[in-house]
């Protein structure tokens, strides 16, 4: 059974607490409880121990955590000819506590997403973000802080109780079909 087919069978808290297991056992420090993981995050967990996701952040579909670069090494090739050493950057990601990564986002290595930051969908994340910053964009640039965010968009939102999000998507289908609810 792959994991997104496991969602469906459980409710998101039993579902978060097998992640969590799974990411603890595959070397990422789970530093508290997130909010939501997609089962569609690819880690780079090459080296263990470099990965550490806060409490009750969000980290969204197919966003991408890379550890480490070995683009230098076919520099390092060229430039001083084979060798039985490869050159490598790692450096580790940081998820803050209430951080938030949109879909199809990319963290590079050694950055850290501050607590309450947001990660705009698509961005590449190339340096560390403040705590309480939005970032959007390839390079990720700061937007604004999140209290201006929230003073800009709160009103369109809607507030839903927790834990209705996949019955969401259902009455959202239904929407789209012209029923109701």
């Amino acid at each position: 059974m792959r994991l997104a087919q496991f969602i469906d069978l459980v409710d998101q808290d039993r579902y978060m607490a097998v992640v969590c297991r799974i990411l603890s056992r595959a070397g990422v420090t789970v530093a508290g409880c997130p909010l939501w993981i997609s089962p569609y995050v690819k880690w780079d967990i090459a080296y263990p121990g470099v990965i550490t996701v806060g409490d009750r952040c969000v980290v969204s579909h197919d966003v991408v955590l890379l550890t480490h670069d070995f683009s230098l090494d076919r520099v390092a090739e060229l430039k001083f000819g084979r060798s039985d050493r490869e050159v490598v950057f790692r450096g580790p990601i940081t998820i803050g506590d209430y951080a938030f990564i949109g879909q199809r986002a990319i963290v590079l290595p050694g950055v850290s997403i501050g607590p309450g930051s947001i990660v705009g969908a698509g961005s590449v994340v190339t340096r560390d973000v403040p705590a309480g910053i939005l970032v959007a964009g390839n390079p990720a640039r700061r937007i604004s802080t999140t209290d201006e965010f929230w003073e800009r968009r709160h009103e369109r939102f809607v507030w839903q109780d927790r834990g209705t999000s996949r019955s969401s998507r259902g009455r959202y289908r239904l929407a789209q079909d012209g029923g109701d609810d």
